[in-house]
């Protein structure tokens, strides 16, 4: 089988390219040949199927000519597309599997996959086919405002970023997508979470289409460690991730805190920390060996988000390296997190809670390690890359012979859901 993979990135950015290159690699162990297809950039990693990639729509454009056009291009990217067909009529795969597409490849691939009748499925990483703005957020709360399809309030709300032009273009956007028919080429959205599955239903999304399908990690490639010397928290440090409510929640308590990552508050993080007399460490970026190493030598991982999270991929790697966490009870996370056996929930924003719950794990090493070890389990035995990889080729094998493109048999249906 030959499936064509496509993402804005082809280098591990994120989360979402995290999960992109896992299956990737799953997919190649078990014979699938990947064609991989992405915007051109300096950062991607080689491949023969390079010559493919052209540049997407500009993000980084400053002169009002360039943002123009980036807005254009974020909407239909007409070079995208065309690349894009040239790649689909020369390589002739039986499966299309989108990522990541929106805002610098574009839906504009998605056209060219239903106009060639070829197979696609879309994994749902962010809000974008529900939120204009990607992230589900107003005004720094929590919105499902545009689920009905009124993506006009995204323009007056200035959803993105607090900007008005960006905000419209977002809003045309996503009109754009739906109303083309761009997402009727997809065959199954595949859903990281139930949370996620159920907004998408909502939207009006055929609930046929719409299959939960768990983000995972392979265990093998985490060793773990059920004991550690501080709280270690990973990700972009930005409001909506609930840092200013840990620090909060941490100063005074004297216990030794490492925040990995950066993000537009920093510079305020990093003032607050420095109230705590050096207890509180700001990593900064952090990838590889010594993401890894922080990892290893924490107690316990907080995840204090304060938006909907969908299935955060920080969780599963702090179970693989055998670490509790504590997250807060909104979006995919308490699907991920039992309470008492891998860690601890508390209401989003809820200062005193996420303090008493820290300091109530951080004084109890037998906890620490007994919910290290069933957070490991939890891993090996429900979301496992071989579990993943399984029920990927599944999927892949059912829209090839469905027939027509919203199709699904009963057994991958259930098989899909009971993961």
């Amino acid at each position: 089988m030959k499936v064509v993979v496509a993402n804005n990135y082809y280098y591990l950015r994120g989360g979402c390219e995290r999960v992109m290159f896992n299956d990737i690699q799953a997919m190649s162990a078990h014979g699938i040949d990947i064609v991989p297809f992405s915007a051109a950039d300096s950062e991607n990693v080689p491949t023969p199927y390079s010559s493919y990639f052209v540049p997407g729509a500009d993000i980084r454009a400053t002169s009002l000519l360039g943002r123009v056009e980036a807005a254009a291009d974020a909407i239909h990217c007409g070079r995208t597309a065309e690349a894009f067909d040239k790649m689909l009529a020369d390589t002739k795969p039986d499966v299309i599997h989108c990522h990541n597409i929106y805002g610098r490849l574009s839906t504009s691939i998605l056209a060219v996959a239903k106009k060639r009748n070829i197979p696609t499925v879309l994994t749902v990483h962010d809000y974008k086919v529900v939120c204009p703005a990607y992230v589900a957020l107003k005004n720094g709360k929590p919105c499902s405002d545009c689920i009905d399809g009124g993506y006009y309030r995204c323009a007056i709300n200035r959803c993105h970023k607090g900007q008005l032009g960006a905000s419209v273009v977002y809003s045309i956007e996503a009109y754009w997508a739906r109303l083309t028919g761009n997402y009727g080429a997809v065959s199954a959205f595949l859903c990281p979470s139930h949370f996620i599955a159920g907004l998408l239903r909502q939207s009006g999304i055929e609930e046929k289409r719409v299959i939960y399908h768990a983000n995972c990690v392979e265990p093998d490639d985490y060793v773990p460690s059920y004991k550690g010397q501080y709280v270690l928290s990973v990700g972009r440090l930005s409001h909506e991730k609930g840092l200013p409510t840990f620090l909060e929640a941490m100063l005074g308590t004297k216990i030794p805190v490492r925040i990995a990552g950066t993000g537009p508050m920093e510079a305020s993080l990093r003032a607050m920390a420095e109230k705590d007399g050096g207890a509180i460490v700001l990593e900064g970026h952090c990838g590889g060996t010594r993401l890894a190493e922080l990892y290893r030598n924490a107690a316990l991982v907080v995840v204090p988000s304060e938006w909907y999270e969908n299935a955060p991929m920080s969780i599963l790697e702090s179970f693989a390296y055998g670490k509790p966490v504590i997250g807060t009870r909104i979006g995919g996370i308490p699907e991920l997190i039992t309470e008492g056996e891998h860690g601890y929930l508390v209401d989003p924003g809820a200062k005193d809670q996420l303090r008493t719950a820290i300091c109530q794990l951080w004084n109890d090493r037998d906890a620490q390690s007994n919910m290290g070890r069933n957070a490991r389990r939890l891993v090996e035995t429900k979301f496992a890359q071989r579990s993943r990889t399984a029920s990927l080729l599944n999927i892949y094998e059912s829209v090839r012979g469905s027939g027509s493109r919203t199709a699904y048999s009963a057994d991958l249906l259930a098989h899909s859901r009971a993961r």
